[in-house]
């Protein structure tokens, strides 16, 4: 029963990495530097629906892209998030290459001598932040209601529990008088 439960919570916090990544991306909240100018305007030639967000390229529209990539495996201990080995739409490039790219950065020196830099843009660590800061505030407020309980379930149990001896107490006493 335990350990279903524990597995639940594994992979209830492996779902939440990905939707933070999702959530993170589409709104544009994470704090990942900016595309240039260049790049905005060629997205908005192609159609892109949000051509200033970095990362979000087709968006939702495909399994492809890159806000659907990541992937949750069981494994003996937990789940493990993981970017998906499948193709990117554009290019020959593994979803899980251009996830090290975008995650950590890289530069690429072109065939005509110019030389692109791709900053790093760290979502999936960012979103993996996002999630384990939301668990520790549900922690706390657990752990701040779960005391509130049973403190007040102390306290009632204490009230019961003086005013049964107190009953006691005056019903054996020699001064005492039932008034029914």
């Amino acid at each position: 029963m335990v350990e279903g439960t524990m597995m639940g919570q594994m992979k209830s916090s492996a779902t939440g990495v990905i939707e933070e990544f999702k959530k993170g991306i589409r709104m544009n909240n994470m704090g990942l530097e900016k595309l240039k100018d260049a790049t905005i305007a060629s997205k908005t030639r192609k159609g892109y629906e949000k051509p200033e967000n970095p990362l979000y390229g087709l968006g939702d529209r495909s399994d492809k892209s890159y806000i659907n990539m990541m992937r949750i495996r069981k494994i003996k201990n937990g789940y493990k998030v993981y970017p998906s080995k499948g193709k990117h739409h554009k290019s020959s490039l593994s979803l899980a290459d251009l996830f090290k790219i975008h995650e950590y950065g890289c530069t690429i020196n072109m065939k005509n001598g110019t030389t692109v830099r791709i900053p790093p843009r760290p979502a999936f660590f960012k979103a993996y932040e996002r999630q384990m800061l939301k668990m520790k505030k549900d922690a706390k407020e657990t752990s701040r209601t779960v005391k509130k309980a049973m403190t007040e379930f102390i306290n009632t149990a204490k009230r019961d529990l003086l005013y049964e001896i107190e009953r006691k107490d005056l019903m054996n006493h020699e001064d005492y008088e039932k008034n029914d």
